[in-house]
């Protein structure tokens, strides 16, 4: 007898979800439930809580003092804003301005148990990205960045240029076993404030210029120091003991060779000549201590 007419084999497509449709509407209920929560953190997320927090952790951190303008969550926890002002700690020197940042969770930490945070500050055509992790690890570079930095309080001496390209890696905070790498080079270097000893508006120009410096823990090694094209030429290297609560008075041991670089004005190569010994290239061996605040020429 043939029974196939009475019995039909099932579809390969045809599953215990459509034979049970409660899974099916438990499940979507489930995803509903989950977006909605999502979507209810986003919304009602403090932002100013989470700035507020960003702003503690820098100045935790770091030997400065933050002021952050507006600033809105964005999709995947990311806090992005508009202007701010970074200061030394007595508030009074400005060390640098934000156009615009952006700050999110650092999602692959997650997976790795050592959780942290990326972010970007923008300045004008210039930019910074960093990551800074739980563990104290933190990275930087930079392209193109201006940077005007005061070198000592109330003196008006400051260090102004274009960060053409930056690297650093280091912790933060720093520790005895905290290995550093700094790598910079700027270009139209100068330091404003010495206007007597050049008689030009720009200060001391220092041209091209590179730094290197190795480290551990607060110990920094100056393995490379140049400066080309300006009002000097200098070359030198040497050490630097960081104070971590006011870099300023951190102590500096440096021994720098120094020529007058080519420029009209005959001032600064007359300065040079009242210091060291001449050597057979007319450069002058010099040896820098002191702190950063109050060096010391000898």
């Amino acid at each position: 007898m043939q029974f196939t007419k009475y019995f039909r084999a099932r579809p390969a497509g045809e599953t215990r979800m459509v034979r049970n449709p409660r899974f099916l509407y438990r499940a979507g209920g489930v995803v509903l439930f989950l977006s909605g929560l999502l979507c209810g953190v986003y919304l009602a997320f403090p932002e100013e809580v989470l700035r507020q927090r960003l702003v503690y952790e820098l100045e935790a951190r770091f030997p400065i003092q933050v002021d952050l303008g507006t600033a809105g969550l964005r999709p995947l926890l990311t806090l992005a804003g508009e202007k701010g002002i970074i200061r030394s700690l007595d508030r009074h020197e400005e060390i640098g301005s934000i156009e615009r940042f952006r700050v999110s969770p650092l999602w692959a930490g997650i997976f790795t148990g050592d959780p942290g945070v990326k972010g970007k500050l923008l300045v004008g055509s210039g930019e910074l990205d960093l990551r800074w992790q739980r563990s104290g690890l933190l990275t930087m570079g930079a392209t193109v960045l201006p940077v005007d930095i005061p070198l000592s309080t109330g003196s008006g001496i400051r260090f102004a240029g274009v960060l053409t390209s930056g690297q650093m890696t280091t912790a933060a905070p720093l520790q005895k076993a905290s290995k550093s790498l700094i790598d910079f080079s700027f270009e139209q270097a100068a330091l404003q404030g010495l206007e007597a000893l050049t008689r030009d508006a720009a200060g001391l120009r220092l041209g091209t210029m590179s730094l290197r410096m190795t480290g551990q823990g607060t110990l920094f090694y100056i393995d490379r120091l140049e400066a080309t094209g300006g009002d000097v030429v200098v070359s030198g290297k040497g050490t630097l003991m960081l104070v971590k609560e006011n870099p300023q008075n951190s102590q500096i041991n440096l021994k720098v060779s120094v020529r007058a670089g080519s420029q009209e004005d005959p001032t600064m190569a007359n300065f040079i000549q009242l210091a060291g010994s001449p050597l057979s290239d007319g450069s002058r061996n010099l040896h820098l201590t002191g702190t950063l605040a109050k060096p010391v020429i000898r």
